[in-house]
């Protein structure tokens, strides 16, 4: 298991899937500040 980030660390660079099924990656948004937020999916604990 990786080590979790710390605050203003900067994240790895990864690409995901949309709502829509676009992808989008980090890489689209350099130069600008970005806030990621994680939420465990519906049903499971956490």
């Amino acid at each position: 298991m990786s080590e979790p980030l710390k605050a203003g660390q900067k994240a790895p660079e990864f690409t995901a899937k949309t709502d829509d099924g676009s992808e989008i990656s980090l890489k689209d948004f350099r130069g600008q500040n970005v806030i990621l937020y994680f939420f465990p999916k519906a049903n499971t604990p956490g």
